[in-house]
Order: structure tokens, then sequence, then C-alpha cells
């Protein structure tokens, strides 16, 4: 049996996850809308602040993935799901919900940020072909 302290530490830590992911929505959404308007300082503000929360995410993950792997008796393959087999059928039903509720958020972040991507490389795309596409008289020394 997982002892409560454990479980408690175990749903304190996704809930944050999940905070941080639903932050870092928003910060993707920031950053997307200030690329739109070409506002660099914005999207430098962005891009720093998404760059921090991801470092925080990332050691909230690890520090997840360790009381798991700790919990779920060392199983590195599915180690959510051995975790939640070894825990009361509620605690394992909340355990489940919250993980799908994080990886969803991963995925919409994720997808968030392809979408910025997209947006930026087109915009770094476009503006290359301006400059350097060969048409006499445009932005050509004199």
């Amino acid at each position: 049996m997982i002892a409560a302290a454990d479980a408690m530490a175990l749903l304190d830590g996704l809930r944050q996850e999940r905070d941080g992911f639903a932050r870092m929505r928003a910060l993707l959404q920031a950053h997307f809308d200030a690329a739109l308007k070409h506002d660099s300082e914005r999207v430098r503000v962005s891009a720093e602040r998404i760059t921090a929360l991801t470092e925080r995410l990332d050691a909230l993950c690890s520090q997840r993935q360790r009381l798991v792997q700790r919990l779920s008796g060392g199983a590195t393959r599915d180690a959510h799901e051995s975790l939640a087999l070894r825990l009361p059928a509620k605690a394992a039903d909340l355990l489940r919900e919250q993980m799908r509720e994080l990886q969803a958020l991963v995925g919409e972040c994720k997808r968030l940020n392809v979408r910025n991507c997209e947006l930026v490389v087109g915009q770094q795309d476009i503006m290359a072909r301006v400059l350097n596409d060969g048409i006499p008289g445009t932005y050509a020394p004199a």
C-alpha cells in the first residue's frame, strides 16, 4: 500500500504540472498573438517566460517520474499504471483522471508550439524571399 503522504505528494505534483501547462497554454497564445502583430518585444518577453516555465515543468516532471518509479516498485514501463494498480480503486481512478488531464494539456501545448513555430518560420521565409529573391532594385545596393 502507498503511504498517504506519498499519494498526496504525487497528487500535488500533478496539480502543479497541470497548473503550469495551463499557464504555458496562455503564454503560447500570447507569443502567437505577438508574432502575428510583429511585436518583437512581446515575442521576446513571452519567449523568455516560456523558457523559464519549461525549465520549471521539466523539474516537476522529473520529480514526479522519480516518485512514481519509487512508489511503483521500480517499474519503468507504464509506471503510472503500475502505481495505480497498487492504490485503492478511488485513488487509482483519481490518478488516472489527473494523468489524462495532464496529457491533454501537454498535447495542446505541443500543438500550439508547432503552430507558433510554423508562423515564425513562415514569417522568416517571407522576409528572406522579399530581401533575397533577386528582383533588381528591391533592397539591393545602388
